[in-house]
């Protein structure tokens, strides 16, 4: 093993991870990265360098702080000789998870004749629309 490939920020060894919340998921890619770049002997400047991906960026996926982009994910892989799927399972499955459907309702202070709405959900292009022109009617 070469002698860069220890990193500072190395993920916890905790190998029980639930992929259905976010930050487990962020540490279980950290932990996959973090191993491929021992397997390869590389540092995380190593793999910058071979993926076109910022240092900074590299560290805070290894910490388990944020994962990459698809673009990068794809950058990643093809650097330490993974499939995407092997680095990160069920990648584009962790974005829905981050879109749940909510709404919310709130009273306007001092203005009982209106309320605050916010909606995050997805619908079909014409009910969407139809929102669009009951808001701006």
């Amino acid at each position: 093993m070469n002698k860069h490939a220890a990193s500072r920020s190395a993920p916890a060894p905790d190998d029980s991870i639930d992929l259905s919340v976010k930050k487990n998921r962020n540490e279980e890619f950290g932990k996959r990265l973090y191993k491929a770049l021992l397997d390869k002997g590389w540092n995380q400047s190593d793999l910058a360098r071979a993926a076109g991906v910022g240092r900074d960026s590299i560290s805070q996926y290894v910490r388990g702080k944020t994962v990459p982009t698809p673009q990068n994910l794809k950058k990643i892989a093809k650097s330490v000789g993974l499939n995407e799927a092997d680095l990160y399972p069920h990648y584009e499955l962790a974005g829905f998870a981050a879109d749940e459907p909510a709404h919310e309702f709130k009273a306007v202070p001092g203005d009982a004749e209106h309320l605050w709405v916010r909606v995050n959900m997805k619908l079909p292009k014409a009910k969407a629309l139809e929102i669009f022109a009951i808001i701006n009617g």
